[in-house]
């Protein structure tokens, strides 16, 4: 490991303070021979993967004999594999392994091509509060050099779990999807099950410690319901990668552990799909998608799941090239003429008083912290000259990710557990924050040598953020405000108008957005570019009312939800900036109404508006029957109808295996599927898995159809097989595909992406006179999903009377026949009955508001209707 020559000067300092740490250690063990004592073992079950993004090598690691062999031979300890060339070499044999305290070597007997000693490989290994991943540091004069922070190098087995897998991956591209940040060492996260009678709690890539729950031991998914706590899985496999974007982890109960009653037969087991959004977007929940026979399906979007290149920097910024959003924290950098950032703990005064010292992206320069280089965060004992490092700036990471800003200092004194004190400094906008805008540090605690900090500061508002969440959680109470965002290019006409409350006819017009900004589109073109409300002046000045820059949230008192805008154009003499209050309150069925202006500040700095809306009701489940489904407080309609096969047709579905025939609310009818099938796998021969219904569940964007009772399985129970089918939005698909996801011995379970299971964005139906600028309101006269249409009959042919169904600035609430986006239906009668048969599905879709034609007199216009054909003409 000793350089012979003068080429070490050249290394960087990160590398020679690593080494350093190596030749720190006394204790000496050679050859390749393992045993149990060893405190590395739980590492040697995996294969391990390693990137030089530099010169395109990949590595692949195995740490013992026991581990899965790599391509570079049975003896290869570590294979180097260039990308460009597609070239392998071993660069360390386990028969050549030395241990030296906390440091792995594996030597080679291939000669250095200058002879100055062999090609190896050297790993040293850091206490770490997760199992940890292998990070490339760097290749000098032939050995190859890795850094692994793990549980297993601490001392006293501090942080070890019960269970842990290898919670990494690369993709394809060589980009190393990482989701260890989301590993809780001492709880678990709560699923959203729509189940207000249990909760599902996980761990990611380990078991849970959660003992006021009483989760078994070892249980990375527990079910906590009335009657106890229940292991649902453990880790069984690392993170998998399924594509660029999704990634897998999968958990199964053990045999040592004992099912609950309630699984019968049945091994409980979880599988949880990781999926990087395709923009930005702040974090949401995990989604329970699927369940049956104790066999669970997760779901859970988060940028986490994204490469790390695209979430993290080791600098003090982001770049809108590669992080697709724009931060600078180099303003808050202190130099040697300014005075440190502090942030006291504990008591004023006595044994439990520090003060913590801090920079951002630079040392502290304080004597306080003593003299080692690149100390960017100290803890001092205000009772005594104590002092400790608590973090170094020089391997620091800037990480953003599901809405939140971290910077993480490594690389502390060490404490008695042989773990590195670190430093996490979460940062919050706050736009009007002290110290012209850098706000302060706030100690938030200290756990297991590591210390948090909250920072609210102007400088970490995320630059063009328009991907905040749009939905509140108020602990099992769910609501989503999506619906009521206008987006820029398409059909759902422009910006809300909001009502002024106090005069019909206000001097300004008033555009609102919800969690975006205003769409430059009719009177809100030439609105400020960032501003979510805008006003307008008869004079043709815009003055924004303020920008969408924090998520909604639920009011302390009463179920409203309130969304506040904020950092507006200047007020009351340029001394301050303008922000809007929006309180949302429950009207179920309405997505039509407008916002209301109820007041505005004396120094006209501050607008409170409030709008009643169906959006801002709770989610709740539903089932409906015929194909369709609907939460009438949400005012969500969905009809899944239109992907019904009929005349025989079906869809298929390809498998591993096996063939899959697929019908939505009705039967298979192909050749050897048993009858009323609304599922069957073919292969020789075919089995029914189950029988077809129309039934539909939804809650919170997830709509589910469920066949039952199909042909039984040959085991003792002669259970018989179902199937579970997930429909879930996807504006672009159209209607779709289904997709096999996996049998869990007696359920098949599907997923499928339509436009079908997207709900209908609202138009308003309020108009105001440009010239009088008096406004007229229709949404009363909007009918919601829970109402009857409006209805009109036709005389004008008595022996081919019609009746037509409309309503209101929105689609028609469902009739059999009309089709599910029309606002007009034409409809006609059977001869010699009454029976309505649909003549016209579609006569024309609300796709904008009224229209003044004349003071008074409005006009409403319904187009994109169906085909027009006369004499079997299109016309």
């Amino acid at each position: 490991m000793l350089f012979r020559d003068k080429r070490c000067s050249c290394l960087s300092l990160k590398l020679l303070l690593w080494i350093l740490t190596c030749l720190g250690y006394l204790s000496v063990r050679c050859g390749a021979a393992e045993d149990d004592s060893l405190w590395y073992r739980d590492l040697c079950g995996y294969k391990w993967e390693a990137i030089d993004k530099d010169k395109n090598v990949s590595y692949t690691l195995r740490l013992c004999s026991s581990s899965t062999p790599t391509s570079c031979g049975s003896d290869a300890a570590v294979c180097a594999r260039n990308l460009s060339t597609n070239s392998s070499r071993s660069v360390g044999n386990l028969s050549l392994q030395r241990i030296s305290g906390r440091v792995l070597d594996y030597n080679t007997s291939t000669k250095c091509q200058d002879g100055s000693n062999n090609v190896q490989t050297s790993f040293s290994f850091l206490c770490g509060k997760t199992m940890g991943t292998p990070e490339f540091v760097a290749v000098s004069q032939c050995v190859h050099y890795f850094e692994w922070r793990t549980y297993a190098a601490c001392k006293n087995n501090k942080f070890k779990p019960q269970k842990e897998v290898p919670c990494s991956v690369f993709d394809a591209d060589g980009k190393k999807h990482d989701l260890s940040p989301l590993i809780r060492a001492s709880d678990g996260v709560l699923v959203d099950d729509g189940d207000d009678s249990i909760d599902f709690y996980i761990n990611i890539c380990r078991s849970l410690n959660l003992p006021e729950k009483s989760c078994p031991e070892g249980s990375a998914a527990c079910l906590v319901t009335s009657q106890g706590s229940f292991n649902m899985g453990s880790p069984t496999k690392p993170l998998e990668l399924l594509s660029n974007d999704r990634l897998k982890l999968q958990y199964e109960a053990g045999s040592d552990s004992t099912p609950p009653e309630f699984c019968k037969d049945h091994v409980p087991a979880v599988s949880i799909t990781f999926i990087c959004p395709s923009r930005r977007h702040q974090g949401s929940s995990p989604k329970m998608i699927a369940e049956s026979n104790c066999r669970y399906e997760v779901e859970w979007v988060t940028e986490y799941a994204c490469h790390r290149d695209y979430l993290e920097s080791h600098t003090c910024k982001l770049n809108s090239e590669q992080h697709d959003l724009s931060i600078d924290l180099t303003p808050l950098t202190r130099t040697t003429t300014d005075l440190p950032y502090s942030a006291p703990s504990g008591p004023s005064s006595g044994s439990d008083s520090y003060v913590y010292y801090l920079n951002v992206c630079g040392e502290v320069f304080t004597e306080e912290c003593g003299s080692d280089k690149f100390v960017s965060s100290c803890q001092v004992k205000t009772s005594g000259n104590v002092n400790k490092v608590a973090g170094k700036y020089q391997n620091q990471t800037l990480r953003y990710s599901d809405g939140d800003l971290i910077l993480i200092y490594p690389g502390g004194s060490t404490c008695s557990s042989g773990f590195e004190r670190m430093t996490i400094i979460t940062f919050e906008c706050n736009k009007t924050a002290s110290n012209s805008g850098q706000g302060t540090p706030v100690f938030a605690g200290e756990t297991d040598c590591t210390y948090y900090f909250n920072w609210e500061t102007a400088f970490a508002c995320v630059k063009e953020k328009e991907d905040l969440l749009c939905q509140v959680q108020d602990g099992k109470k769910h609501y989503d405000l999506s619906p009521l965002t206008r987006f820029p290019g398409t059909d759902v006409n422009g910006n809300w108008e909001v009502v002024d409350a106090h005069s019909p006819k206000s001097d300004s017009h008033f555009y609102l957005n919800v969690c975006h900004k205003v769409v430059q589109s009719g009177g809100a073109v030439g609105c400020p570019a960032k501003a979510s409300v805008c006003a307008v002046g008869k004079d043709r000045q815009y003055l924004s009312l303020g920008s969408f820059l924090s998520s909604p949230q639920k009011t302390e008192i009463g179920n409203d939800i309130r969304l506040v805008y904020s950092d507006g154009s200047f007020c009351n003499n340029n001394r301050k900036r303008i922000r809007t209050i929006l309180t949302l309150k429950c009207k179920p069925g309405d997505l039509e109404s407008a916002p209301i202006l109820r007041s505005i500040a004396a120094d006209e700095c501050v607008y409170e508006l409030e709008w009643y809306t169906a959006a801002a009701c709770v989610l709740s489940k539903t089932q409906g029957d015929d194909c369709r489904v609907e939460d009438p407080r949400a005012d969500l309609s969905f009809d899944l109808s239109p992907l019904t096969k009929t005349e025989g047709k079906f869809y298929n579905v390809k498998g591993d295996n096996y063939d899959y025939y697929i019908n939505v609310c009705a039967g298979v009818k192909a050749d050897g599927c048993p009858e009323k099938s609304g599922a069957c796998q073919v292969e020789r021969r075919s089995w029914s898995l189950g029988e077809a219904n129309s039934r539909l569940s939804y809650y919170d964007g997830l709509i589910q159809l469920v066949y039952s009772n199909g042909s039984q399985y040959n085991d003792d129970k002669h259970t018989a097989r179902s199937t579970l089918i997930s429909f879930m939005c996807d504006p672009d698909a159209g209607a779709g595909h289904p997709e096999f996801q996996v049998e869990d011995t007696y359920t098949y379970n599907f997923h499928w992406y339509t436009s079908y299971a997207c709900p209908e964005r609202p138009h308003e139906c309020l108009v105001t006179d440009p010239v009088t600028l008096d406004q007229y309101d229709l949404s009363s006269l909007s009918h919601s999903t829970s109402a009857n249409n409006w209805h009109v009959m036709d005389f004008s042919d008595p022996l081919n009377p019609k009746k037509y169904y409309f309503n209101i600035c929105r689609p028609i609430t469902p009739v059999l026949g009309c089709d599910r986006h029309a606002s007009v239906c034409q409809m006609r009668y059977e001869q010699g009955s009454m029976k309505e048969v649909v003549s016209v599905s579609n006569m024309g879709m609300a796709k904008g508001g009224p229209i003044i034609e004349d003071r008074d007199r409005l006009l409403l216009k319904f187009t994109d209707g169906s085909n027009c054909t006369s004499d079997g003409q299109k016309l």
